[in-house]
């Protein structure tokens, strides 16, 4: 059996006794091989970002990964630099078509306009406060396909080991 051949298209072309889950365990199986390599791919590109900016990070993303978190890496522009997969199953979009816009993109008619300002006067003052924890919002959000979605944010300020102000990387859930 190819690695790229579906379960199906394997049984139409072997012959397969009526016990048909031995295979059906080795796909799971190799299912769940490629998401581990995808998810430690992840936690690897977070990990260059931190080397490469000098982060000091402020909690774990390896255990927000593995816990089926979305998140979003932007500069201080509030432009994304890299989203990780669970980026397109919350919203619907690939990551590539995330980077380099704003979250912005992601709201409509019914995002609150107020909880937006008040995000907006958050990020602004985690960038002259060096206190700043993460920053909290509740948002409706739009899929690519029109649809809205409740979305729980938490953005941490990411810091140098020097305390400047570099990024930001927001953990995002659908509620």
């Amino acid at each position: 059996m190819h690695l790229n051949q579906s379960y199906t298209d394997y049984l139409q072309r072997n012959v397969v006794s009526t016990r048909l889950f031995p295979a059906a365990c080795l796909e799971i199986f190799l299912l769940d091989q490629a998401q581990d390599r995808h998810h430690r791919r992840e936690v690897e590109k977070l990990r260059e970002f931190a080397e490469i900016f000098d982060w000091k990070l402020v909690r774990d993303y390896e255990k927000v990964l593995s816990e089926g978190y979305t998140i979003v890496v932007s500069d201080l522009a509030k432009s994304i630099l890299w989203t990780n997969h669970r980026f397109l199953a919350m919203t619907g979009y690939q990551p590539r078509e995330a980077i380099g816009r704003t979250p912005h993109f992601l709201q409509g008619p019914e995002t609150d306009p107020v909880r937006l300002r008040q995000l907006s006067k958050d990020l602004v003052a985690a960038q002259h406060d060096r206190s700043t924890g993460p920053i909290r919002n509740r948002l409706i959000n739009y899929r690519k396909n029109g649809t809205s979605y409740l979305c729980d944010i938490e953005i941490d300020p990411i810091r140098t080991k020097k305390g400047e102000l570099t990024h930001f990387i927001a953990v995002e859930k659908e509620v």
